[in-house]
């Protein structure tokens, strides 16, 4: 998210499986958030919220498989607490549009261990979701 960006409208998901904490506290479900930000254009973002913080800096790799379709290598920016991931990018969205599903998997740690961790989410009736954020900020579907 740039720094002139404020946020207009969200709506989270609670994944349907939980991430392990690795000893450091209860396994724990991650949150996925579509959103319009404000700023230079109004624009569409994706997070996801960890409880764990990661080794990583700026930019990760996830892989995103939604629905029984191929993965796909997808990168999303690290913030300064580690323990959140943006993405802004509008095909990613409109894709999700006619999803079930969306699983998202990472390796984290250092060069000497590389640990994987992965979530799924169960999009319901995300289509109604994005049309009314449409709506509510004002700029086109995707």
């Amino acid at each position: 998210m740039a720094p002139n960006d404020a946020v207009i409208h969200t709506a989270s998901l609670l994944s349907s499986t939980l991430i392990e904490s690795g000893g450091e506290g209860p396994d724990y479900a991650a949150v996925y958030t579509i959103a319009c930000l404000s700023g230079d254009s109004t624009k569409w973002s994706q997070w996801l919220k960890l409880e764990d913080s990661l080794s990583s800096r700026g930019q990760i790799e996830l892989m995103a498989t939604i629905d029984k379709k191929s993965p796909r290598e997808e990168f999303w920016i690290v913030a300064d607490n580690k323990r959140l991931l943006t993405r802004e990018n509008t095909p990613d969205i409109a894709e999700l549009r006619t999803a079930n599903s969306l699983k998202l998997s990472w390796n984290w740690g250092w060069s000497w261990l590389w640990l994987s961790d992965e979530t799924r989410f169960e999009l319901g009736d995300v289509e109604a979701v994005i049309f009314t954020l449409a709506k509510s900020c004002g700029i086109a579907e995707p």
